[in-house]
Order: C-alpha cells, then structure tokens, then sequence
C-alpha cells in the first residue's frame, strides 16, 4: 500500500492534550430522508472485537458477501512483511473464521477487492508485495475467490492495467464490471480509469472526455438504485503543501454515458484519505469513517445519495482513531462494520459495529449539513515519529 507497508518505527511523546470544538449546523429549508432518519435513531459504536481475530494490520481489503451476509478480508500489512492471509467475519455471531486455501494470491496491501453479487464471488487485482531484499513492488494480477468453495484462482486476461496499488474501486452490477480509478504505481499517482468484465475476464481502458485528478487512496462505491459511482478524496502529493496534501472533492460517474460529475457541494468531511466509506441502500446514505488528514481522523459522517448533502454523525463514543482500516455495511445486521488501521498507538486489531438503534430519549434532527465550522481545536499531546521506507518518499504515511 502507499503508507503503511514500510517499516516504521512509533515514538509516543506525552506532552498534554487540550482539545475544543464548536460545530455550526444550519438546516435545511427542504426536508430530506436523512433528517427523518435522524428523527428516529440514535447512533452508536459498540467493540465487538472476539477472539480469536486476525492479527493488527492495516491495508488489509474487506468485502461483503450479499448472499453470504459475510466480509472476506484478504492481505495487509503487520509491521513486517504483505500478509496473504484469508479472512471470513460474520457479523451477526461477530466471529473470525481464517481459512486455509490450497493456493493463495502473493502476499499484499491496499490491492483491489470487491464483491461480484452477480457471480458470487470476490475480485482482487494489483497491490504491492515487498520482497525478501526489502524492495517494494507493484502487482497487476487479476484473481478470483469463492467463498462456497473456498479457494482462490488466478484469471490471465489478455490485457490489464498497468501494475499499482492504492485504487479507488466499485463493483457495478448493472453493467456487470469493476471500475478502477487511478492509483499509484510506486512513482507516480495515476489518473487512469479501467473496467474488468469478470464473466469474459477482460480489462479495457474507460477514458472520459472529464475525469477526477490523479489520484490514490480514495474510496468508492455505487449505488444501483440510481445507477452511479460516487467517489470521495484520497491523496495526490501536490499543492501547496506536497508533503501531506489531501483531497475532499467527491464525483459521480454514469456507466450509461460514461461521463464523470464533479459534486459541488458545501460543508462535509474534511480532505483525507484512506477512510472506510460504504453504502447502506435501506437508508440511501454512504457512511464515512476515519482516514488520515494531517492527523488520524476518528469522525463520522454520512452522504445522503437522495440529496447529495453531507451529514456529520460523529457520537459522543467512537473508535480509536485509525486509517487504512478495513469495513463495510453488513445489509443483514444493518451495522456498519470497521476492523483494525493504523492509530496513534500503532497497528490495531479491533472490530467494531455501528449501528442506527432507536432511541430511547428525545429524538434529535440532524438536517443535512450545508454550513460547517469548525473552531477551537487545539491538540498537543501525541506526537507520533513515522521513520519511513522511500517507498512513501516523504509523503508522512499519508
């Protein structure tokens, strides 16, 4: 992955933490399905982390099974060395399973992974693997994984992208293919756009006349109901702050036409990369969690796909921050479900759920949040000293 393959060393400094914050909201004059939403729930997070689990990592990828109502977790990244280990977590008995296949794709963090609902079955493609003399590569292998049948096999399509880590990526199952945004190939961020058919294993080039920036480590998901991708941030090593220079901008792409939207859309998260965001279809919100934005970033926010309005969720009680975390929505438990990352501390490896419970108090509106300002935030107490690979070249982890 682009941050958190190297070797790193962490030094804790407790110098005191102060912290304040004051969050503006001004309502929306139009009623929308998420306030409604909100009138009725009461959000929260609960650590569910069982044992056994895998072990802490991070840049590990995470997928869920519609069928199966499970994740499959491949990969990542434990201090040491790419992991090619394989993962199942049921949510609804909150276990971890780990399975042993016969065969098993190389060793690898932040590749693509996704989950073909049409033909059961995960696709994983690139990555990067570190070999025994400590270099870092990029793959641009395509493999596939049952989870009736447990095992792995590698397709050999005639074309594929060229080699990278670090993709945006959805599943689209109206027009049966992935789509792969841009990346990073281990020198530069890329821009491109490919599709993979998994029922002809082929990849194909998808240029657009407009398409996002550059870009790696951004999330993307899609939303059949409406037939579009949306993809929000990531990192692209330029502006006027090279070194840790994050993106908050969100597009939406049509297969249809093949035209990406730039979203312009006022207040929301802040720039960032790495974070989890998933999509629930019963409550047309896609749910963002974490990431890494000149600091580990523990807030929750969610984007209202009917209003394409953002929405800041963040409870009293949440996870340790963290980034390049793996977690998605389980449909079945209606949970949103995050497992590991990279926090202050160190790698982590807890699981735990959010979900949209009935409250039980006075219900509280959260219209969709179109003025946001935040003030008074001043934090001075954990330093944390990444010591990293040239992988990263001095891009801080992020």
């Amino acid at each position: 992955m682009l941050s958190v393959s190297q070797r790193l060393s962490v030094g804790v400094v407790v110098a005191g933490l102060v912290c304040g914050a004051f969050l503006a909201i001004r309502p929306s004059s139009s009623s929308t399905p998420l306030s409604e939403l909100a009138i009725t729930v009461s959000p929260g997070w609960t650590d569910v982390s069982p044992s056994p689990s895998p072990p802490a990592m991070a840049g590990e990828m995470m997928a869920y099974s519609s069928k199966a109502h499970r994740f499959v977790l491949f990969g990542g990244w434990d201090a040491v060395a790419g992991l090619n280990g394989t993962w199942v977590y049921d949510p609804g008995n909150r276990t971890w399973t780990q399975l042993h296949p016969d065969i098993s794709p190389l060793g690898r963090g932040d590749e693509m992974f996704v989950y073909d609902e049409r033909a059961n079955i995960f696709i994983l493609f690139g990555g990067w693997h570190e070999l025994p003399n400590g270099t870092y590569i990029r793959l641009a292998d395509t493999w596939v994984f049952s989870l009736e049948s447990a095992t792995w096999t590698e397709r050999h399509p005639a074309v594929s992208p060229p080699p990278r880590s670090d993709s945006e990526v959805a599943y689209g199952p109206l027009a049966d293919a992935v789509l792969l945004v841009g990346g990073f190939n281990g020198t530069d961020y890329l821009g491109d756009v490919w599709a993979y058919a998994p029922s002809n294993d082929s990849w194909f080039p998808r240029p657009a006349a407009v398409e996002p920036s550059p870009r790696a480590d951004g999330r993307m998901v899609y939303v059949e109901s409406q037939d579009r991708f949306i993809l929000f941030g990531g990192n692209d090593y330029s502006g006027p702050n090279p070194p840790n220079h994050h993106l908050a901008d969100a597009w939406t792409y049509r297969w249809s036409s093949n035209v990406w939207t730039p979203l312009s859309i006022i207040g929301g998260p802040s720039a960032r990369d790495y974070p989890i965001f998933s999509f629930d279809p019963a409550t047309n919100l896609v749910f963002l969690n974490g990431g890494f934005g000149n600091t580990i970033l523990d807030d929750l926010w969610a984007f209202d796909v009917t209003s394409d309005a953002w929405v800041n969720l963040t409870p009293a009680r949440s996870p340790p921050p963290r980034y390049a975390a793996a977690g998605g929505f389980d449909l079945a438990n209606n949970v949103l479900v995050v497992f590991s990352g990279l926090g202050n501390t160190g790698l982590l490896a807890d699981t735990w759920h959010y979900s949209r419970a009935p409250s039980s108090g006075a219900p509280v509106l959260l219209s969709p949040i179109v003025a946001v300002v935040v003030a008074s935030v001043s934090v001075a107490g954990i330093a944390i000293v990444f010591r990293l690979s040239r992988r990263r070249r001095a891009r801080g982890l992020m």
